[in-house]
């Protein structure tokens, strides 16, 4: 009994000592005030994490089990993602139709959620680090819930198709002359374990880079096996305008017999980069320039378009482009100048000045930029030369200077005034039928080669006119005529025809009409003999029943009357001047 007693002694000894030392060790109580216990908090974990298979182009879910391990439940909780050392979710993205967001976890209770993804084609085939986080808000709807795990989600290719790469891309020779040519290896690797590409067909475009010194760009492969690669070469050589060391290549290929697939890659040639041709000054020119008419024609509006160039893989900027002053004759100037004075009357912008800026133009860029320029209409037609100087800093701030000219063409307006064409409507055959006309230069250029013509079925006195040159205020006159051979209507057209300061034949036409009647006859006496003034029948008359014969006196003067008219007035003025001069004598005799 006593060694019962002394173990109960001794047992309730150990008992105090041991919550003596449990109250020595724990913290002596806060004041009051200075500690809040918040006893709502829902704790929550991110546990039991699934995950399909993901494939490049396809979609899979992700399986998230979350478990509140306190007895406080969870409201508005929210599901986040995104990929480890990015701001973004690239190459996954979230399906439309998914909820990320679960309204209420009870304490000691398990929600599982399903998430689909859908996963780019362009995705790499290796392992993505994806990062979880749940946040929500407690009781209080207060947003104290956060908890956060990490996944990974392996890419693969769809292996049940062929999958082609280029593996390797190798030069020879090692140090090749870019001018001459070299040869370039390319490594085509079928990615698939299980399917063969057949057909496969190969474009190389070495873009602004490279040219392909073989007859065609395009090779072939019968048949690429599943996990196998095959080389191809090419020959290239670096064209001028190689700006880096980059290629395109597209594959074209058939599998499981009437399927097709296409894919393109960007490759990247093992060239050293001292070798891309960069020059250490950039150079501003004009590429080309065109104009909105093929005439630029005086007094009107023309629209030059410039296409500026910047030649140097390095950009430039604060471009300034101005077009320089154009002399032009002058015959009012005097002076040691020789006739020629500077001004801008040729050509003048319209609703702008003769200079415009460009802020900034990128490397290998050509920009276009329109002026319109109103040409002076008393400029002379001929071919204008146009400076353009081009002002520009490089990278460093250094003004630079270049000048390219522009040639302008200017033409002047060929005019021709026909003052009048005179035709009579009516006239008698075989005789001739007058044709006038009068016409003059109103243009601002000679006329060259210019004829008159008459043009119809019928004989012609005088029927070509030619000029030669027309020169600018010029007036002349046509006189020639129409002789008809039969009666009824005669149809013609006076032709004006000249070569244009274009050296292009103009042509203007103006048609007629005349009613051509028969002979005149004179009036027949008694028993239709021909009769003269006097009523009596004159010798060499033809008297009824006697033809007129051909070479006859009388019919001479019926064919050629205007002649035999012309020749009586000048017989009758020659006898008028005699007898006045005769008088005159015989009066000077009378005063003597």
């Amino acid at each position: 009994m006593k060694t019962q007693g002394k173990k109960e002694i001794f047992g309730s000894l150990m008992i105090v000592l041991f919550l003596s030392f449990i109250l020595i060790q724990a913290p002596l109580p806060a004041r009051a005030g200075t500690i809040t216990i918040d006893s709502i908090d829902p704790v929550l974990l991110i546990e039991k994490v699934s995950s399909e298979q993901a494939v490049a182009g396809s979609d899979f879910n992700l399986t998230l089990s979350i478990r509140n391990i306190s007895n406080n439940p969870g409201f508005n909780l929210n599901l986040s993602f995104k990929v480890e050392g990015t701001d973004s979710l690239d190459p996954f993205t979230v399906k439309d139709s998914q909820a990320t967001t679960i309204d209420k976890i009870d304490g000691n209770a398990t929600r599982t959620v399903m998430v689909a993804f859908t996963v780019k084609p362009e995705a790499q085939n290796k392992d993505y680090k994806l990062i979880v986080n749940l946040s929500g808000q407690n009781a209080s709807f207060q947003n104290t819930v956060n908890a956060s795990t990490t996944i990974t989600i392996p890419v693969t290719y769809d292996l049940t198709k062929p999958v082609l790469l280029v593996k390797s891309a190798s030069i020879s020779p090692e140090n090749p002359d870019l001018v001459e040519g070299f040869d370039v290896h390319l490594q085509i690797w079928n990615m698939s374990k299980t399917t063969d590409a057949r057909n496969v067909t190969l474009l190389l475009d070495g873009t602004d880079n490279f040219e392909v010194m073989e007859i065609s760009n395009k090779k072939n492969i019968v048949k690429l096996e599943k996990n196998t690669y095959e080389t191809v070469t090419y020959r290239l050589r670096a064209k001028d305008t190689r700006a880096n060391n980059t290629m395109k290549l597209t594959l074209k290929f058939d599998y499981l017999g009437d399927k097709t697939e296409s894919v393109e890659e960007t490759i990247n040639l093992p060239l050293p980069r001292e070798d891309v041709g960069i020059g250490a000054t950039p150079w501003v020119i004009i590429n080309k320039y065109t104009l909105s008419a093929e005439r630029v024609l005086a007094g009107n509006t023309v629209t030059l378009r410039l296409y500026i160039e910047n030649t140097n893989q390095r950009p430039v900027k604060n471009v300034k482009i101005s077009l320089g002053v154009i002399k032009i004759e002058d015959s009012s100037s005097t002076g040691t100048t020789g006739g020629k004075t500077t001004g801008g009357t040729v050509f003048s912008p319209v609703n702008s000045s003769n200079s415009f800026f460009i802020d900034y133009i990128p490397g290998k860029t050509v920009l276009e930029k329109d002026i319109d320029l109103y040409v002076d209409p008393n400029a002379a037609a001929k071919t204008y030369i146009v400076p353009v100087e081009i002002k520009y800093e490089d990278r460093k701030g250094t003004t630079l200077t270049s000048e390219e000219l522009v040639n302008i063409p200017v033409t002047q307006e060929c005019k021709l005034q026909i003052l009048s064409v005179q035709v009579p409507p009516t006239g008698f055959m075989g005789q001739p039928i007058p044709v006038t006309a009068e016409f003059v230069n109103v243009g601002k250029v000679a006329l060259g080669n210019f004829i008159v013509t008459l043009e119809g079925d019928f004989e012609k006195d005088n029927g070509t006119y030619y000029i030669g040159n027309f020169d600018i205020g010029v007036s002349d006159m046509f006189q020639g005529g129409v002789i008809a051979r039969d009666e009824g209507k005669v149809e013609g057209k006076l032709v004006f025809s000249y070569i244009d300061n274009n050296n292009k034949d103009v042509r203007v036409e103006h048609p007629f009409t005349i009613e051509v009647q028969g002979r005149p006859v004179p009036p027949p006496g008694q028993e239709g003999e021909m009769m003269g003034p006097d009523g009596l029948v004159k010798p060499g008359m033809p008297v009824k029943g006697m033809p007129l014969q051909k070479g006859s006196f009388l019919n001479t003067v019926k064919t050629k009357w205007p002649t035999f008219l012309l020749g009586l007035v000048i017989i009758l003025e020659g006898i008028y001047i005699w007898r006045l001069k005769r008088k005159k004598a015989s009066e000077e005799f009378f005063n003597e």
